[in-house]
């Protein structure tokens, strides 16, 4: 018999109010379960009720362009993104491929967010442990919530106590930034690394994106290619490019790159990736 993630829902029972600073604006509650994937590995996972949202911004660079209502049915996302000791255990577990930075000094830590996986094998990664890569729509309301703030936290300014961005240090252990949570729980959506989304990438797709779950998967054939859409900003990230409307591929940070002196181009270092499920 095929071994199966193991879902316990509710298990932390954390019932947590956030207050937004206005009286108008909504109130997020936090709320937690956790899944057991057939290594017997855990993901925290964090509720996202099903709700309505304005999905891109108005002043942004033209793929974050038209903003857009979208409606989401309810998920799942992780707390946190996976770790070098959660894909260690998938490897171990299945004889899958390591990493591409696998026991390479600076991002081997258990506790480090995993970079170096290819699109593909987060993909892989996901569906052993029952769940999927988000959406990008599912990764922006994870992360912004509905209140149209620009950065997890709201709308201050970034800084060392908020995100691991603008930085050579590489990725630090997730959830290092407490104060950086996003609106319904989740931590490092801003910086620490690039998260892998299930969409291909395509720069004009918010011009005629579907309103309800919309999801990117027919582009193969246009001029941008089969690209995945990454999310969320790294480590290496200005704050303009940790913003939650944010998006990008490799083929953008290659261009990025050779631009740039300060920009290592083994781009796969900045990126990691984290799991969603939908709602039971």
């Amino acid at each position: 018999m095929t071994p199966k993630a193991i879902y316990r829902f509710g298990v932390l029972g954390i019932a947590l109010t956030i207050a937004c600073g206005k009286p108008t604006d909504p109130e997020y509650v936090i709320e937690e379960s956790v899944v057991t994937t057939p290594a017997g590995t855990e993901h925290v996972q964090v509720f996202v009720p099903a709700s309505t949202f304005t999905m891109g911004a108005s002043d942004g660079p033209t793929n974050e362009r038209p903003p857009h209502e979208v409606m989401l049915d309810a998920f799942y996302i992780d707390k946190y993104e996976v770790t070098n000791a959660q894909y260690l255990a998938y490897v171990e577990a299945t004889g899958s491929e390591h990493s591409q930075f696998f026991g390479i000094e600076g991002f081997d830590q258990p506790d480090q967010p995993v970079v170096g996986a290819l699109w593909s094998q987060a993909r892989d990664y996901c569906q052993w442990a029952g769940l999927q890569l988000p959406s990008e729509a599912q990764w922006e309301l994870a992360a912004a919530g509905t209140d149209g703030r620009m950065f997890p936290w709201g709308n201050e300014p970034a800084s060392e106590s908020l995100c691991n961005f603008n930085s050579v240090l590489g990725p630090m252990p997730v959830g290092s930034y407490p104060d950086g949570v996003s609106p319904y729980g989740a931590m490092d959506m801003a910086g620490n690394v690039w998260e892998w989304t299930l969409d291909e990438y395509q720069h004009t797709y918010y011009a005629n994106s579907p309103r309800h779950n919309p999801v990117n998967l027919e582009n193969s054939g246009m001029e941008d290619g089969p690209d995945r859409t990454l999310r969320g900003g790294g480590w290496l990230s200005t704050q303009n490019d940790i913003r939650v409307f944010v998006r990008s591929s490799v083929l953008i940070m290659e261009d990025r790159a050779a631009a740039r002196e300060d920009f290592d181009i083994q781009i796969f270092a900045y990126i990691g990736f984290r799991c969603a499920r939908k709602e039971p």
